[in-house]
Protein backbone atom coordinates (compact mmCIF):
# COMPACT_ATOMS: atom_id res chain seq x y z
CA UNK A 1 0.00 0.00 0.00
CA UNK A 2 1.58 3.59 -1.22
CA UNK A 3 0.67 6.08 1.49
CA UNK A 4 0.18 9.23 -1.19
CA UNK A 5 1.36 12.16 1.68
CA UNK A 6 3.85 10.36 4.08
CA UNK A 7 4.43 13.63 5.62
CA UNK A 8 1.07 13.98 7.19
CA UNK A 9 1.63 10.10 8.93
CA UNK A 10 4.16 11.71 12.06
CA UNK A 11 1.44 14.62 12.35
CA UNK A 12 -1.33 12.69 12.34
CA UNK A 13 -0.24 9.93 14.86
CA UNK A 14 0.98 13.00 16.97
CA UNK A 15 -2.45 14.18 16.99
CA UNK A 16 -4.14 11.34 17.83
CA UNK A 17 -2.06 10.37 20.64
CA UNK A 18 -1.80 13.58 22.59
CA UNK A 19 -5.61 14.39 21.93
CA UNK A 20 -6.97 10.94 23.44
CA UNK A 21 -4.67 10.70 26.50
CA UNK A 22 -5.50 14.03 27.11
CA UNK A 23 -7.76 14.13 30.40
CA UNK A 24 -11.57 13.92 29.03
CA UNK A 25 -14.74 12.58 29.97
CA UNK A 26 -13.73 8.84 28.86
CA UNK A 27 -10.63 9.08 30.46
CA UNK A 28 -11.34 10.93 33.90
CA UNK A 29 -14.37 8.24 34.18
CA UNK A 30 -12.43 5.49 33.06
CA UNK A 31 -9.87 5.99 35.73
CA UNK A 32 -12.44 6.29 38.49
CA UNK A 33 -14.45 3.26 37.62
CA UNK A 34 -10.93 1.47 37.83
CA UNK A 35 -10.21 3.00 41.23
CA UNK A 36 -13.89 2.03 42.42
CA UNK A 37 -14.36 -1.24 41.32
CA UNK A 38 -11.09 -2.36 39.70
CA UNK A 39 -9.36 -2.95 36.07
CA UNK A 40 -11.50 -5.87 35.43
CA UNK A 41 -14.59 -5.06 36.23
CA UNK A 42 -14.55 -2.11 34.12
CA UNK A 43 -13.65 -3.69 31.29
CA UNK A 44 -17.02 -3.56 30.04
CA UNK A 45 -17.79 0.10 30.59
CA UNK A 46 -13.79 0.37 28.48
CA UNK A 47 -15.36 -2.25 25.81
CA UNK A 48 -18.41 0.07 25.50
CA UNK A 49 -16.55 3.62 25.00
CA UNK A 50 -14.44 1.61 22.32
CA UNK A 51 -17.95 0.57 20.45
CA UNK A 52 -19.39 4.13 20.84
CA UNK A 53 -15.78 5.85 19.94
CA UNK A 54 -15.61 3.70 16.42
CA UNK A 55 -18.93 4.13 15.89
CA UNK A 56 -17.91 8.02 16.21
CA UNK A 57 -15.32 7.80 14.06
CA UNK A 58 -16.52 5.94 11.36
CA UNK A 59 -19.73 8.22 11.17
CA UNK A 60 -17.42 11.33 10.62
CA UNK A 61 -15.75 9.80 8.26
CA UNK A 62 -18.11 8.33 5.46
CA UNK A 63 -20.17 11.68 6.50
CA UNK A 64 -17.88 14.39 6.70
CA UNK A 65 -19.53 16.15 4.30
CA UNK A 66 -22.60 15.73 5.61
CA UNK A 67 -21.98 16.52 9.11
CA UNK A 68 -20.31 19.08 8.32
CA UNK A 69 -22.97 20.86 7.06
CA UNK A 70 -25.30 19.92 10.16
CA UNK A 71 -23.71 20.65 12.99
CA UNK A 72 -23.64 23.95 13.02
CA UNK A 73 -27.67 23.73 13.45
CA UNK A 74 -27.34 21.06 16.19
CA UNK A 75 -23.97 21.88 17.65
CA UNK A 76 -25.46 24.42 20.32
CA UNK A 77 -27.91 21.75 21.47
CA UNK A 78 -25.36 18.72 21.59
CA UNK A 79 -22.53 20.99 23.48
CA UNK A 80 -24.88 21.30 26.52
CA UNK A 81 -26.24 17.52 26.48
CA UNK A 82 -22.87 16.72 26.80
CA UNK A 83 -21.79 19.35 29.41
CA UNK A 84 -24.96 18.24 31.72
CA UNK A 85 -24.19 14.76 31.12
CA UNK A 86 -20.35 15.37 32.24
CA UNK A 87 -21.05 17.56 35.42
CA UNK A 88 -23.86 14.50 36.30
CA UNK A 89 -20.54 12.03 35.91
CA UNK A 90 -18.42 14.59 38.14
CA UNK A 91 -21.42 14.55 40.83
CA UNK A 92 -22.10 10.79 40.72
CA UNK A 93 -18.98 9.83 43.14
CA UNK A 94 -20.27 12.32 45.76
CA UNK A 95 -24.20 11.29 45.54
CA UNK A 96 -26.05 9.62 48.34
CA UNK A 97 -25.53 5.56 47.93
CA UNK A 98 -22.63 6.07 45.48
CA UNK A 99 -19.80 6.59 48.27
CA UNK A 100 -18.52 3.34 49.72
CA UNK A 101 -18.90 2.27 53.72
CA UNK A 102 -16.42 3.60 54.86
CA UNK A 103 -14.45 1.30 57.63
CA UNK A 104 -15.48 2.56 61.54
CA UNK A 105 -12.56 3.56 63.59
CA UNK A 106 -10.68 0.85 65.40
CA UNK A 107 -12.30 1.72 68.69
CA UNK A 108 -15.69 1.73 67.40
CA UNK A 109 -14.90 -2.01 65.97
CA UNK A 110 -13.28 -3.01 69.11
CA UNK A 111 -16.74 -2.03 70.94
CA UNK A 112 -18.83 -3.56 68.88
CA UNK A 113 -17.06 -6.38 68.95
CA UNK A 114 -16.57 -7.04 72.80
CA UNK A 115 -20.42 -6.04 73.14
CA UNK A 116 -20.99 -8.91 70.94
CA UNK A 117 -19.11 -11.02 72.72
CA UNK A 118 -20.80 -10.39 75.99
CA UNK A 119 -23.74 -10.77 74.27
CA UNK A 120 -22.98 -14.30 73.16
CA UNK A 121 -21.62 -14.61 76.31
CA UNK A 122 -24.66 -13.94 78.19
CA UNK A 123 -26.71 -16.16 75.54
CA UNK A 124 -24.78 -19.26 76.24
CA UNK A 125 -24.56 -18.74 80.07
CA UNK A 126 -28.74 -18.39 80.28
CA UNK A 127 -28.87 -21.55 77.88
CA UNK A 128 -26.64 -23.20 79.92
CA UNK A 129 -28.79 -22.33 83.17
CA UNK A 130 -31.97 -23.22 81.34
CA UNK A 131 -30.32 -26.79 80.10
CA UNK A 132 -32.31 -26.82 76.62
CA UNK A 133 -29.91 -27.86 74.31
CA UNK A 134 -32.94 -28.00 71.75
CA UNK A 135 -33.21 -23.89 70.94
CA UNK A 136 -29.50 -23.62 70.33
CA UNK A 137 -30.17 -25.00 66.94
CA UNK A 138 -32.50 -23.24 65.61
CA UNK A 139 -30.91 -19.58 67.15
CA UNK A 140 -27.91 -21.03 65.17
CA UNK A 141 -30.01 -21.34 61.60
CA UNK A 142 -31.72 -18.05 62.20
CA UNK A 143 -28.44 -16.34 62.65
CA UNK A 144 -27.34 -17.56 59.54
CA UNK A 145 -29.74 -17.01 57.44
CA UNK A 146 -29.77 -12.89 58.70
CA UNK A 147 -25.79 -13.05 57.82
CA UNK A 148 -26.60 -14.54 54.27
CA UNK A 149 -29.27 -11.81 53.80
CA UNK A 150 -27.13 -9.71 55.08
CA UNK A 151 -24.29 -10.06 52.26
CA UNK A 152 -27.07 -10.08 49.77
CA UNK A 153 -27.92 -6.88 50.60
CA UNK A 154 -24.46 -5.64 50.40
CA UNK A 155 -24.18 -7.61 47.15
CA UNK A 156 -26.79 -5.40 46.05
CA UNK A 157 -25.74 -1.87 47.39
CA UNK A 158 -21.88 -2.76 46.08
CA UNK A 159 -23.63 -3.28 42.49
CA UNK A 160 -25.98 -0.38 42.31
CA UNK A 161 -23.52 1.30 43.40
CA UNK A 162 -21.41 0.86 40.34
CA UNK A 163 -24.20 0.29 38.13
CA UNK A 164 -23.41 3.65 36.48
CA UNK A 165 -20.03 1.75 34.65
CA UNK A 166 -21.41 -0.45 32.30
CA UNK A 167 -21.40 -1.40 28.53
CA UNK A 168 -24.37 0.48 27.61
CA UNK A 169 -23.57 3.73 29.17
CA UNK A 170 -19.81 3.63 27.96
CA UNK A 171 -21.09 3.48 24.65
CA UNK A 172 -24.24 6.71 25.23
CA UNK A 173 -21.16 8.76 26.79
CA UNK A 174 -19.92 8.64 23.46
CA UNK A 175 -23.16 10.09 21.88
CA UNK A 176 -22.89 13.64 24.24
CA UNK A 177 -18.62 13.44 24.13
CA UNK A 178 -18.43 16.75 22.23
CA UNK A 179 -14.69 15.77 22.28
CA UNK A 180 -14.84 12.70 20.21
CA UNK A 181 -17.51 14.31 17.59
CA UNK A 182 -15.07 17.07 17.19
CA UNK A 183 -11.85 15.16 17.10
CA UNK A 184 -13.50 13.26 14.70
CA UNK A 185 -14.48 15.51 12.62
CA UNK A 186 -10.87 17.69 13.03
CA UNK A 187 -9.27 14.91 12.24
CA UNK A 188 -10.89 13.80 8.76
CA UNK A 189 -11.16 16.93 7.62
CA UNK A 190 -7.57 17.86 8.26
CA UNK A 191 -6.00 14.97 7.21
CA UNK A 192 -8.46 13.55 4.22
CA UNK A 193 -5.55 13.55 1.68
CA UNK A 194 -3.88 10.98 4.24
CA UNK A 195 -6.62 9.04 4.92
CA UNK A 196 -8.66 8.99 1.63
CA UNK A 197 -12.05 9.15 1.28
CA UNK A 198 -12.99 5.70 0.29
CA UNK A 199 -15.51 3.44 2.85
CA UNK A 200 -12.10 0.91 3.53
CA UNK A 201 -9.78 3.77 4.44
CA UNK A 202 -12.16 5.10 6.76
CA UNK A 203 -12.72 2.07 8.60
CA UNK A 204 -9.13 1.20 8.98
CA UNK A 205 -8.42 4.09 10.15
CA UNK A 206 -11.20 4.47 12.63
CA UNK A 207 -10.25 0.62 13.83
CA UNK A 208 -6.98 2.13 14.66
CA UNK A 209 -7.95 5.52 16.33
CA UNK A 210 -10.27 3.05 18.21
CA UNK A 211 -7.51 0.92 19.06
CA UNK A 212 -4.87 3.94 19.98
CA UNK A 213 -8.52 5.54 22.21
CA UNK A 214 -9.02 1.65 24.46
CA UNK A 215 -5.38 2.06 25.39
CA UNK A 216 -5.40 5.49 26.46
CA UNK A 217 -8.39 4.45 28.58
CA UNK A 218 -6.97 1.40 30.00
CA UNK A 219 -3.82 3.18 30.97
CA UNK A 220 -6.52 5.38 32.90
CA UNK A 221 -7.94 2.52 34.52
CA UNK A 222 -4.67 1.24 35.80
CA UNK A 223 -3.53 4.63 37.46
CA UNK A 224 -7.08 3.98 38.79
CA UNK A 225 -7.15 0.49 39.95
CA UNK A 226 -3.59 0.68 41.46
CA UNK A 227 -5.02 3.06 44.07
CA UNK A 228 -8.01 0.76 44.56
CA UNK A 229 -6.06 -0.04 47.88
CA UNK A 230 -6.93 3.52 49.30
CA UNK A 231 -10.15 3.44 48.17
CA UNK A 232 -11.60 3.17 51.71
CA UNK A 233 -9.66 5.54 53.32
CA UNK A 234 -12.05 9.00 53.59
CA UNK A 235 -9.35 11.48 53.01
CA UNK A 236 -7.98 9.67 49.65
CA UNK A 237 -11.32 9.00 48.14
CA UNK A 238 -12.91 12.73 48.12
CA UNK A 239 -9.65 13.95 47.28
CA UNK A 240 -8.88 11.56 44.35
CA UNK A 241 -12.77 11.95 42.99
CA UNK A 242 -12.43 15.88 43.64
CA UNK A 243 -9.43 15.76 41.28
CA UNK A 244 -11.31 13.43 38.66
CA UNK A 245 -14.44 15.48 39.18
CA UNK A 246 -12.96 18.91 38.05
CA UNK A 247 -11.60 17.31 35.63
CA UNK A 248 -15.03 16.45 33.86
CA UNK A 249 -16.24 20.13 34.89
CA UNK A 250 -12.92 21.50 33.07
CA UNK A 251 -14.14 19.58 29.61
CA UNK A 252 -17.78 20.35 30.47
CA UNK A 253 -16.75 24.37 30.37
CA UNK A 254 -14.65 23.97 27.50
CA UNK A 255 -17.21 22.18 25.53
CA UNK A 256 -19.83 25.21 26.21
CA UNK A 257 -17.38 27.75 25.15
CA UNK A 258 -15.82 26.29 21.87
CA UNK A 259 -16.77 28.25 19.57
CA UNK A 260 -18.51 26.88 16.02
CA UNK A 261 -16.54 25.23 13.03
Amino acid sequence: MVISHPELVFPFITYAIVTTFTPGPNNASSSQAGMQQGFSKTIPYLTGISIGFFAILAACGLMLDFILNIYGTISPYLRWIGALYMLWLALMPFLPGKTPDFPSQPGDRSSKHTGTHSESKSGDSSESKSGDSSEVCPDDSHESELARSDSKISGKKIKSRFAGYTLFNGMVLQLVNVKVILYGITLYSSFSLLIGTSATSVLASAFFLTVVGFFSIAVWTLIGSTFSAYFKNKIFYYGFNIVMSLMLIYSAVAIVAWQDM
